[in-house]
């Protein structure tokens, strides 16, 4: 797995050196970037999978953290700019009576 990860990335970033018109002395950084377009490429087809997941109860294959639904639900209860800002008064301006 590693070997074919280390041969895509190589392919990759000779693609990226070609692309560049054959620079000397980039070889650090077109492998750098090689290597990001490859996690990225890997990380999209990984979302594109089906959820594991069955059913309400059940609990997911993967094991990354993730945000319970409760979390989800309270985030309109977040106080807005209008529960934080109601005393502001511009300096020197007339207070309604």
């Amino acid at each position: 797995m590693a070997d074919d990860l280390e041969s895509r990335i190589r392919a990759r970033a000779h693609q990226i050196w070609e692309r560049e018109g054959r620079p000397e002395d980039r070889a650090k950084d077109h492998w750098k970037l090689a290597s990001e377009e490859i996690a990225i490429e890997d990380n999209y087809r990984d979302t594109l999978r089906p959820n594991p997941a069955r059913g309400p109860d059940d609990t997911a294959e993967r094991t990354e953290p993730v945000e319970p639904v409760l979390s989800m639900e309270s985030q309109g209860e977040m106080p807005g700019i209008a529960d934080q800002g109601e005393e502001f008064r511009i300096p020197g301006q007339a207070r309604d009576s």
